[in-house]
């Protein structure tokens, strides 16, 4: 008499694999499209605070003047001097970032870049 030994099925099946590679692939979609934001992000979040911290600059008009010239060597495209709120010894900027995913679908990512003490 010989017993058929049960095997045990582990692991994941065609169908939760592909719904798994579908989340990922949704995912890494959102991640690439916003990735390019976060990186102007830190470059300002970069301007701002050499900006803030230089002893040559003075007075508004200095301070955002200098940041203008400095967005254009980092391609900072969605913030201007303008934007710039400058108050006693800080220099800080807030603004929002529209990403469209599809058609029908964007991203709004709000962005607040301070200088630190």
């Amino acid at each position: 008499m010989t017993h058929a030994k049960r095997f045990h099925q582990y692991g994941i099946g065609l169908i939760g694999f592909l719904l798994v590679l579908t989340a990922f692939g949704i995912l890494g979609t959102v991640a690439l499209k916003a990735l390019p934001a976060y990186v102007e992000y830190f470059s300002i979040q970069a301007t701002v605070n050499r900006i803030a911290h230089d002893p040559m600059l003075q007075n508004d008009s200095q301070i955002r003047t200098a940041f203008d010239r400095q967005m254009q060597v980092d391609s900072i495209r969605d913030v201007t001097g303008r934007d710039l709120d400058i108050g006693s010894g800080s220099v800080s900027v807030r603004y929002q970032k529209k990403l469209a995913l599809t058609d029908s679908m964007t991203l709004l990512i709000d962005f607040d870049a301070a200088s630190k003490p």
